[in-house]
């Protein structure tokens, strides 16, 4: 199905269900766990480890990036789902994240997602952020931090609906919804987000060889709007995205 344009003029991917699309090849085979769940399970906790190690390489001192100050058992025990493609011996991606309550709705989180160099633009992060929409269809929106537009072209390709990107000067209700999350959200906590721009300082966000900034499609198209500014990114920020959902009924969302 070709895509169609929000008011927003970002393009949008309408998935009517998951029983519409084709059946993925053997490597985008997804595997859903509870957050607790996969915590407890040292091989779960290692593959992702992994995976988010081989995705984002090494410090400028020669260590591995973590995920962050926690271990990653501790960021899995504190989320609601993990999705891993592949399986648990041998991983190839995986996306986890939480819903969050606000005065305004929940917002479903994507705190990390990560796929193998060697496996990137064959759908597996499309098939993980598909996996995280439909699991998540209480939320009325989708949101996520990211340094890397390609992850932000994965989602807002993956969930139908009004987009808020880059300096995109959002209504007051969203600001004043990010700022309620803050505190519930690894992300953010501790950061100062600024409102027109919906930029995080984070110091932290790693971005290896293989990760692409410019636009560089397999057909000839223009990129969206946001893209140069999330192109032209400084090392140590991040950019927010959030998605008013439109696959969603108002009810689930309150």
């Amino acid at each position: 199905m070709p895509p169609s344009p929000s008011v927003h003029g970002q393009t949008q991917a309408l998935w009517e269900t998951e029983s519409a699309r084709p059946t993925p090849p053997i490597s985008q085979k997804i595997t859903r766990f509870a957050g607790p769940e996969a915590a407890r399970n040292a091989t779960v906790t290692g593959l992702v480890s992994k995976i988010f190690n081989e995705s984002f390489g090494y410090r400028p001192d020669g260590k591995p990036y973590r995920l962050g100050p926690k271990s990653t058992a501790e960021r899995l025990a504190s989320t609601d789902l993990l999705f891993i493609a592949g399986d648990e011996q041998s991983g190839i991606g995986y996306l986890f994240g939480k819903e969050i309550p606000s005065m305004s709705g929940r917002i479903a989180w994507i705190e990390s997602m990560a796929v193998l160099p060697l496996y990137r633009r064959q759908g597996i992060a499309t098939a993980l952020v598909q996996k995280f929409r439909l699991a998540t269809k209480g939320s009325s929106k989708i949101g996520c931090a990211t340094p890397n537009p390609i992850a932000a072209l994965v989602v807002t390709r993956s969930v139908p609906g009004t987009v808020y990107i880059g300096n995109c000067h959002p209504p007051s209700a969203l600001a004043d919804m990010l700022r309620e999350i803050q505190q519930h959200c690894f992300d953010l906590r501790g950061c100062a987000i600024q409102k027109n721009t919906l930029q995080i300082k984070t110091g932290f966000s790693p971005l290896s060889r293989s990760d692409e900034r410019e636009w560089n499609p397999r057909t000839p198209s223009d990129p969206p709007y946001w893209w140069s500014e999330l192109e032209h990114l400084q090392n140590d920020y991040e950019a927010l995205l959030v998605i008013e959902r439109s696959d969603v009924s108002p009810m689930w969302g309150i």
